[in-house]
């Protein structure tokens, strides 16, 4: 619920802090270590109120498309390789006689919805925080249709990230239904390839090898496949990891299908195998190797779009709103480059969750999103506040909060710091 009047510091940190640090919602936790494929349930939306005589004037996010099924047929062709091979030895375990019959379920639910394409619970999501970021801004969403100006939404060439942004408008206008429709336009800068070096690749390499994740990735197969099968399988992690991946895509399709495959990955399992994927993501799209930026530097366009549309609208620009809706493969980077709550460290030693905050249900979770919202007084100042994943945090500490307000910003700060 918006505060109607200023918060102290002590409540404004709480609120703050309370979503991307920690796991403290049920909804939201990471208690079955699903990474970045964490769906992105229905967490609490919190604001931090202006300081008196401020007057929000523009607001602005990029955001990760909602939960979806697997991009392609691959990781299930390959996981079914393997279980053919151990039926054919007669290798299989009581469980995993199971596994082809839950997987063949599974596709036809994906292929129901299209690989690669929203789920019934990521049209949810996104619906979602349509509805609760109408009702968080409502007076100005409803000023905005009445004075005429415009909303902006942008999404990358991939399919899911339109579908997330017909579903999200179709949130704002459940409550505001005076909202104009969001003008629409791809935006290739939305789409960012992966950044990762040649330390960047050592270090994953060197996760996958450690023997934590070895003696997970051996539980898994160990569930399906009787011991002497799984004593001659190559690259053991790998074949684990593609089971897993069918494990922490499946919450995101669980309106769609009963199938879970929580069966084959015990959650002392998940943890470590979670690792492994995070650590990949983290070297790819996330902060990366110490001293190194070209996991996340790919986000840079998006950085200067944020600003230029808030100079637009500062200059007078009829242009409201701007809502992006892209990949974790932007949100990922884009975090890493503004230094948001547990992206801002980087590597020296190969990434582990004892050494390093940064994790996928955080920075990449489905769905997950930054915002800025920018507020103006009658003489015209403006500062800015920024939300991650509908929770209040403040910008990293090389950046100088304004005195009136330690969660809002000069632009010319912003500029300054975030580069």
């Amino acid at each position: 619920m918006r505060s109607r009047r200023p918060l102290t510091l002590a409540t404004v940190v709480v609120a703050a802090l309370s979503l991307p640090m920690s796991g403290a919602h049920a909804d939201i936790s990471n208690d079955r270590f699903y990474a970045n494929q964490t769906p992105y349930g229905e967490p609490g939306t919190s604001v931090v109120a202006p300081p008196a005589g401020y007057e929000l004037f523009f607001v602005q996010n990029v955001g990760r498309h909602g939960a979806r099924s697997l991009t392609g047929p691959g990781t299930e062709k390959r996981a079914l390789a393997v279980w053919k091979g151990a039926r054919r030895k007669n290798a299989l375990t009581t469980r995993g006689t199971k596994f082809d019959d839950q997987l063949r379920a599974f596709q036809r639910a994906e292929k129901k919805l299209g690989y690669g394409n929203l789920s019934t619970v990521g049209k949810d999501e996104w619906r979602s925080i349509g509805r609760r970021t109408a009702s968080t801004y409502q007076g100005f969403f409803t000023a905005v249709g009445l004075r005429g100006e415009k909303i902006a939404a942008q999404t990358s060439p991939v399919y899911r990230t339109k579908q997330s942004a017909n579903y999200f408008r179709r949130g704002l206008q459940s409550v505001v239904p005076s909202i104009p429709s969001p003008s629409r336009k791809v935006n290739k800068d939305l789409l960012i390839p992966e950044g990762s070096t040649k330390a960047g690749r050592a270090a994953i390499a060197k996760v996958q090898r450690r023997s934590s994740v070895k003696a997970a990735a051996r539980t898994v197969l160990l569930r399906l496949y009787k011991k002497s099968y799984v004593n001659r399988l190559s690259d053991p992690v790998g074949k684990a990891l593609d089971v897993y991946q069918l494990y922490s895509t499946a919450p995101g399709l669980a309106k769609d299908t009963r199938v879970t495959f929580a069966d084959y990955v015990p959650v002392s399992a998940a943890k470590h195998l979670a690792e492994a994927t995070d650590a990949r993501t983290f070297y790819r799209f996330g902060p990366g190797v110490k001293g190194q930026t070209s996991s996340y530097r790919g986000a840079r366009p998006v950085l200067k779009d944020f600003f230029g549309a808030l100079d637009a609208r500062i200059a007078g620009g009829s242009t409201a709103a701007v809502f992006r809706l892209a990949h974790g493969e932007v949100t990922m980077p884009f975090a890493a480059l503004i230094k948001a709550p547990r992206s801002q460290k980087q590597a020296s030693r190969a990434f582990s969750y004892g050494s390093n905050p940064w994790r996928g249900f955080v920075a990449g979770r489905l769905a997950g999103n930054l915002e800025w919202t920018a507020f103006r007084n009658a003489s015209g100042e403006v500062l800015v506040t920024m939300r991650y994943n509908e929770q209040p945090v403040q910008f990293n500490t090389s950046c100088t909060p304004s005195a009136l307000n330690p969660y809002f910003y000069r632009v010319s700060q912003l500029k300054s710091c975030l580069g």
